[in-house]
């Protein structure tokens, strides 16, 4: 491509004829270069059918805009809207609120039966295998409830601090 065709007014800059003529670089003064109307034309359907419909590329690149523009504000204004207790409730202002506030309707295991098995003394491990689940599940209802763990027997104690006795 020479000077002459990126600085004449007369040249068809920013479509398909304008790439086959030669102007293929970086430097096509078109709003959409001629290089990416080819690329598009040659690898995008849509765009194709645009193009021969009688849209401008400059056209069709805006709509494309719009149309991302307005789903990203969907997308902002789906995730404001969350029904239910947790809605806009962060990991910093406690999730165990919230699940408090949901009651037991949602719950893996319903807080009176959790309450009745850690005051039989039972551990996370032996809730779990009673009821089917695994620690790490009886773990989190545990916590969420806001029930303090009963000691696991199985484990070894914690090792005594040792000192000089006097």
């Amino acid at each position: 491509m020479n000077a002459d065709v990126i600085t004449s007014n007369t040249y068809p800059h920013g479509t398909i004829e304008g790439f086959q003529g030669g102007c293929n670089t970086a430097h096509c003064p078109a709003e959409v270069s001629c290089r990416t109307v080819h690329t598009r034309y040659v690898g995008d359907w849509a765009f194709r059918r645009q193009v021969n419909a009688g849209m401008t590329p400059a056209e069709i690149v805006a709509t494309e805009e719009e149309q991302a523009r307005e789903a990203a504000e969907a997308d902002l204004t789906a995730k404001r809207a969350r029904p239910g207790a947790r809605a806009r409730a962060s990991h910093e202002d406690g999730r165990a609120a919230a699940n408090k506030a949901r009651g037991d309707g949602l719950a893996l295991i319903p807080r009176h039966t959790l309450r009745e098995l850690l005051n039989a003394g039972l551990t996370d491990r032996e809730i779990a295998e009673k009821l089917g689940l695994h620690r790490r599940q009886v773990t989190g209802s545990r916590r969420n409830a806001g029930y303090e763990r009963n000691p696991d027997r199985n484990r070894r104690p914690a090792p005594a601090a040792t000192g000089a006795s006097s």
